[in-house]
């Protein structure tokens, strides 16, 4: 499998890269899948460019989908696990949201902004809300999504912001897991939790413990 590339962009146009790993005679060129954003537009023909690259296998065909940092790439597999969503349609999501946008959208619970994507209905958008954002909060503790810019050609940068994500408490993020864990769904979580906190407003300030946060949602569930 392919992983990785890094060599000379030979064509580039309406999402598809060209990549040259050699000059001269003998070399090899790998046609590459990008997101057709303006984060890429810069990867003019004859310029450097590294790509982390997917692979997808099918009985008769290899598409090799591309992104200049690790981040972008994870992000693109976390989609693939959603039902209904493959490579293209993953790629199409990253062509019209930036990274920070998209994962802000799915930890918000923004459907509205996920339907502004050409071929994401409600009923996708949901699925996407409802299946990743757990998945992103573990990834984001974790550091994965820790890299925000994307290196442009000739050493230049790309600057993307920072992602809007919010500052959840220790205490709040302690007491959503041991929530998920006695069985209750994200989504509902996130209400108890919501509500327990207009109950607890010092949680802001560190004073209370997860253990009063879950109590107080228990209560509130009867």
């Amino acid at each position: 499998m392919i992983g990785y590339l890094r060599g000379q962009v030979l064509e580039h146009q309406d999402g598809r890269m060209l990549v040259s790993l050699a000059a001269g005679e003998g070399a090899v060129g790998y046609q590459v899948s990008v997101p057709h954003s303006p984060a890429y537009g810069a990867f003019a023909v004859g310029k450097a460019v590294e790509l982390f690259v997917y692979t997808h296998v099918r009985e008769d065909q290899l598409d090799l989908y591309g992104f200049v940092t690790r981040a972008e790439k994870e992000l693109f597999l976390t989609l693939l696990t959603v039902n209904g969503i493959g490579p293209k349609g993953a790629l199409g999501i990253l062509s019209n949201l930036e990274p920070d946008l998209l994962v802000t959208a799915i930890l918000e619970g923004d459907k509205t902004t996920l339907t502004k994507t050409p071929g994401i209905g409600k009923k996708t958008a949901e699925r996407v809300v409802l299946e990743l954002g757990d998945t992103l909060r573990k990834k984001i503790q974790a550091g994965m999504f820790a890299e925000i810019r994307a290196r442009a050609p000739s050493g230049a940068t790309v600057a993307r912001s920072t992602p809007r994500l919010p500052q959840e408490p220790a205490a709040v993020r302690d007491a959503r897991e041991a929530l998920i864990s006695l069985g209750y769904r994200e989504q509902d979580v996130s209400e108890l939790l919501e509500r327990a906190l207009e109950a607890n407003p010092e949680t802001a300030l560190g004073s209370v413990k997860a253990e009063d946060l879950i109590r107080t949602a228990l209560q509130r569930l009867g």
